[in-house]
């Protein structure tokens, strides 16, 4: 089975392609209860992309969630668990806080991978998308990647295959603790006079956050800073304070936004 969370579209992709290459369950995290889950018929593989030098707060609640029968299923059956991170650069110490999140149910981590995918994170100075130029050079050169990740799934070999970074301690160990501290504000989301109702922003939220009333958005407390209804605004009125108002957008171009039956 292949969990999988997503938010602007490139984990979707490489979960999506790795589904297909290996013939296995696809399931989408936000739309899945633990507490369902009882036995593991197959492997498992989680592919997410990394937040801030780490894993999503969202992504290590779903394995903290993780029922004991299941667990206990996994490892009984021999069941590897792998894992496959998709990043706008590097991932640091991420690959690290996952094992840990899995030792600490009792699931023991076989190989973790990164693939390096377009940058979609906003929300602080400094923090932009990247040119296009380079988004077409990491989507063309993803499409490897994800193919050789393929293969070394498919050969069962324990493996630590990541791009690190520079300074790894400073970026999960103190940066993604302020960003789960300080990095969302679900208040500060907002509509500009520029929206044109469209609902597409309420329709890619992976956690239903976003309501339409009186035909414009509203964001309730629930939000995950996925970033979606951000970056699928077809005229850019979808605002984080000020912020965002001049910056660039991004949305795996491959990817249909006419309804959720992409994450089913």
């Amino acid at each position: 089975m292949l969990f999988y969370f997503s938010g602007t579209g490139n984990s979707e992709f490489v979960a999506t392609t790795l589904s297909n290459i290996l013939d296995l369950e696809l399931k989408y995290i936000p739309d899945i209860n633990p507490a369902d889950l009882s036995e593991a018929n197959e492997r498992v593989i989680f592919v997410f992309p990394v937040y801030s030098w780490g894993v999503p707060p969202l992504v290590i609640n779903f394995i903290e969630r993780l029922p004991v029968r299941y667990i206990e299923n996994v490892n009984e059956n021999s069941f590897t668990i792998d894992c496959v991170m998709t990043c706008g650069d590097e991932v640091a110490l991420a690959p690290e806080m996952f094992s840990k999140a899995c030792s600490k149910v009792g699931l023991k981590v076989n190989s973790i991978w990164s693939v390096i995918m377009p940058n979609n994170y906003v929300l602080l100075p400094g923090f932009n998308v990247d040119s296009k130029e380079l988004e077409i050079r990491k989507l063309t050169e993803c499409k490897g990647r994800i193919l050789e990740i393929a293969e070394g799934l498919r050969s069962g070999n324990k493996r630590i295959d990541v791009t690190i970074g520079s300074m790894p301690w400073i970026k999960t160990k103190l940066i993604y603790p302020l960003f789960k501290r300080w990095g969302v504000f679900p208040r500060k989301w907002r509509y500009t006079s520029q929206c044109i109702s469209c609902g597409k922003c309420a329709s890619v939220c992976p956690l239903y956050n976003i309501k339409m009333q009186d035909t414009h958005p509203v964001w309730g407390a629930r939000c995950c800073s996925c970033l979606a209804c951000y970056h699928v605004c077809p005229v850019h009125a979808v605002a984080y304070g000020n912020v965002t108002l001049k910056k660039g957008q991004y949305f795996f171009p491959l990817r249909k936004i006419s309804s959720r039956d992409c994450h089913k």
